[in-house]
């Protein structure tokens, strides 16, 4: 719209002149004094059609050879209206933002780049390579099995968790002195002894006292005639079928008022306590999770003494996330291993749990049954449990474990072989871990050959704390 109003004012008037004095007072601007004057004839053929803005240089025409006419007041109002029309324009055709000077500096720079293909190249001497025990070996084409390695959890089995209760009431008294929480312990074992209460019958001191006395009674008469028969038989008055007769009486006698005493006495310390003891043995072989009773306790009938838990085989709770539960294949057997990959590695059985799941962390739970009977695992331990995908696996590059190099920022790498006795660490990028070696995504080619043996040397090497 500028231009074109631009190009319209250019067929009406053009500046003809340009001088320094303005004419005076009493003269007009088209006056014989003055040096500013305007044309209003038609455009000169030698003016150049304004294209854009930026060519405002160009905008200038030349002199006019044909004379100037007087101002009128119509020349005047148009002069006007061309110079506020010109003011008003000129302001739009400026840049957006200032031009940069010719020349100018760059804010930073960056010097010495050294790209991360280009980084240090160990060179070896044969001798040093045989010090440091530098082996390779090739990276080979390997096929990615679409495994989901998800953490589960050791948990006992339903029903093998058994506990002894006291049949009756009464105390408590260890029938093995280093019974305690953790230890193995073997079924039929005795864990611990019981004396029964019983219940107190009425007037049982005067009837125990009654006892005492009436056995005190008869054994005294029983020792008299003991004493006697043997007088006869030492006068030959008596014989020795009367002594033995009276020796008979006498033990019995004694042997009823010892009895009484001891009644008596027990009802004194102990008035509640039966004299006979209970044997509570382990109710199954497997290790002590609870002791609930302790020494001289009086407990109540089905009380609860020990907890023994059977760890011999354990289950394994797996949470999966709801959408992956359809990929899953259906295996009847897994692997497991340590979390930390370490340890041996399991075979655990699928088997048939009551349905649980987790609607927050929207998973389900799979359930499987695996050995323990080194019993090193215990409840609520963490394992890693690898299960398969219906999905077809995928290829890629396996190099040896010993192989891989971790930097301080988690970063993988490798030492390739790039030359003879020339060695170049190459940042790699792991997918998994499968037995003793790992699968690359990328950083490898098939056959390319890296330090399996002497990776740690080279690296101590590189940065200046080799051997």
């Amino acid at each position: 719209m500028n231009v074109t109003l631009l190009r319209a004012l250019s067929e009406t008037a053009t500046v003809a002149r340009i001088g320094s004095p303005l004419p005076n007072a009493g003269e007009g601007l088209g006056g014989e004094g003055g040096r500013c004057r305007l044309n209003l004839a038609p455009r000169p053929s030698g003016w150049d059609s304004l294209s854009t803005c930026e060519n405002w240089s160009r905008c200038t025409a030349p002199s006019p050879q044909t004379p100037l006419p007087r101002w009128g007041e119509g020349n005047r109002s148009t002069f006007f209206l061309a110079t506020f029309t010109l003011a008003c324009l000129l302001p739009g055709c400026s840049h957006n933002g200032p031009t940069p000077a010719v020349g100018q500096k760059a804010p930073g720079t960056v010097e010495n780049r050294v790209k991360e293909s280009e980084l240090t190249r160990v060179k070896l001497t044969p001798e040093a390579e045989q010090r440091l025990g530098i082996q390779l070996a090739a990276a080979v084409e390997s096929e990615v099995s679409t495994l989901s390695a998800i953490a589960g959890e050791v948990m006992l089995i339903p029903g093998k968790v058994l506990i002894a209760t006291a049949p009756v009431a009464g105390t408590v008294h260890f029938a093995r002195g280093n019974l305690a929480v953790g230890q193995n312990i073997r079924k039929g074992e005795p864990v611990f002894r019981l004396t029964p209460v019983v219940s107190p019958q009425r007037d049982l001191r005067v009837t125990f006292e009654a006892d005492v006395q009436s056995t005190k009674a008869r054994l005294d008469t029983a020792t008299q005639q003991l004493e006697r028969a043997r007088q006869l038989l030492r006068d030959l008055a008596g014989s020795q079928r009367n002594v033995e007769a009276a020796e008979q009486e006498f033990g019995q006698a004694k042997a009823a008022y010892d009895a009484a005493v001891e009644r008596r006495d027990r009802l004194k310390t102990h008035p509640l306590e039966a004299d006979v003891d209970m044997v509570i043995a382990a109710p199954a072989t497997g290790v002590v999770r609870q002791v609930q009773a302790g020494e001289d306790q009086v407990v109540a009938s089905g009380a609860v003494l020990v907890e023994v838990a059977d760890l011999s085989r354990v289950w394994l709770r797996v949470p999966v996330y709801a959408g992956d539960l359809e990929s899953l294949a259906r295996q009847s057997s897994v692997r497991v291993r340590d979390v930390d990959g370490q340890g041996p590695t399991r075979q655990a059985v699928r088997v048939t749990a009551p349905p649980t799941a987790d609607p927050l962390a929207v998973t389900s739970d799979l359930y499987f049954e695996l050995a323990n009977a080194d019993g090193r695992l215990a409840p609520g331990q963490r394992l890693t449990v690898f299960l398969p995908s219906r999905k077809p696996g995928r290829k890629g590059i396996a190099v040896p474990t010993a192989a891989v190099l971790y930097d301080i920022y988690g970063g993988t790498w490798v030492y390739v072989n790039s030359a003879p006795h020339e060695y170049r660490r190459q940042r790699i990028e792991l997918v998994q871990s499968e037995g003793s070696s790992v699968i690359v995504s990328r950083g490898l080619g098939v056959g390319t050959q890296v330090v399996s043996a002497g990776a740690a040397e080279l690296f101590g090497t590189e940065f200046g704390a080799g051997k």
